[in-house]
C-alpha cells in the first residue's frame, strides 16, 4: 500500500512537510544511545573484511588434497563458524591431532589467497574508527588465528586502534558458545553489559548475546528473522550509523 503524500504546508509546501518527515524518521530511528558503553567488539569476517572467497577457496583446495568430496551446503554452514566443525563434518579425523593437523593446513592455504581475495566490507573502517574517536575502546573476536587477524587490521590501517584481539581458535569453546565474547569482556576488564559488539553471523551473533553484550548484526543476511534475538539489525554501516544517531 502507498502512503499518502505528504499535505501542501502554508508558506513551506510539500518539499518542507516530506523533509521534516525524513527528519523524524531518523531521530525516531536513533534508538541507541552510545554513551551506554566502554567499548565495541568487532567480529572479522563479514564484519570488517569480506575474507570468504579466500577461505571457500583453501578449503575446496585441502579437501581435494585430502580426496574428500565438500558440498556447497557445508562451505555455507561453515560460515562464520570455527574451522573444527567443517573438518569434522568434510574430514572426519581420527583423532584430535589429527583434526588440528587439518585445521592448520586449511589456514596455510587460506594465507595464500587472503592478500589477493580479502576485501574490506564498504564504510567498516571509518565506523570503527568513528566509535574510538568517540571514547569506545576497541576489541576483536574472531575465530581466525590471531596472526591474520593482525593481517586484516593492518590492512584496514586500524591495528593501532585495536585494544583487545581475542582469537577464538586456540579457546576450548568456540562461537556460538559464549565463551569467546566472555574472555574479551573479561580481558577489557569490563562487565558484558558495558560492550556493544558487531557480528555478520549467526553463530557468532548467538555467542555476543550468550555472553550479555549489546548485538547489533550487520549486513544483508542480519536483517533476517532468523536474527531476531540481536538487540539491532542493521544492512549495512550507513543503516548502523542512522540507527545508532551517527
Amino acid at each position: 500500500m502507498f502512503a499518502a503524500a505528504a499535505p501542501l504546508t502554508p508558506g513551506g509546501g510539500r518539499d518542507l512537510a516530506e523533509t521534516t518527515q525524513r527528519q523524524e524518521g531518523v531521530d525516531e530511528m536513533a534508538l541507541v544511545d552510545l554513551a551506554r558503553f566502554d567499548a565495541a567488539v568487532f567480529d572479522l569476517d563479514g564484519t570488517l573484511v569480506d575474507s570468504e572467497p579466500a577461505w571457500e577457496k583453501a578449503k575446496r583446495i585441502v579437501a581435494g588434497r585430502h580426496g574428500r568430496p565438500i558440498t556447497q551446503a557445508q562451505m555455507d554452514a561453515s560460515v562464520g563458524r570455527s574451522m573444527d566443525e567443517l573438518v569434522a563434518a568434510v574430514f572426519a579425523p581420527a583423532d584430535a591431532a589429527a583434526a588440528r593437523a587439518i585445521e592448520l593446513e586449511i589456514f596455510a592455504e587460506g594465507e595464500k589467497w587472503l592478500d589477493a581475495l580479502r576485501r574490506p566490507i564498504p564504510g567498516a573502517a571509518d565506523f570503527l574508527r568513528a566509535l574510538h574517536e568517540r571514547g569506545l575502546r576497541i576489541a576483536l573476536c574472531s575465530s581466525a588465528p590471531e596472526y591474520l587477524i593482525r593481517d586484516a587490521l593492518v590492512q584496514l590501517q586500524v591495528l593501532d586502534l585495536v585494544q583487545v584481539i581475542v582469537s577464538a581458535d586456540p579457546l576450548p569453546r568456540r562461537k556460538p558458545d559464549p565463551y569467546p565474547y566472555q574472555v574479551t569482556a573479561e580481558r577489557l576488564a569490563l562487565p558484558s553489559d558495558r560492550l556493544i559488539g558487531f557480528e555478520d553471523a549467526l553463530p557468532g551473533a548467538r555467542s555476543a548475546k550468550g555472553a550479555g553484550l549489546f548485538t547489533a548484526a550487520i549486513g544483508p543476511e542480519a536483517m533476517g528473522t532468523d536474527f531476531a534475538f540481536c538487540d539491532l539489525q542493521a544492512a549495512d554501516y550507513p543503516d548502523l550509523r542512522r540507527q545508532l544517531g551517527m
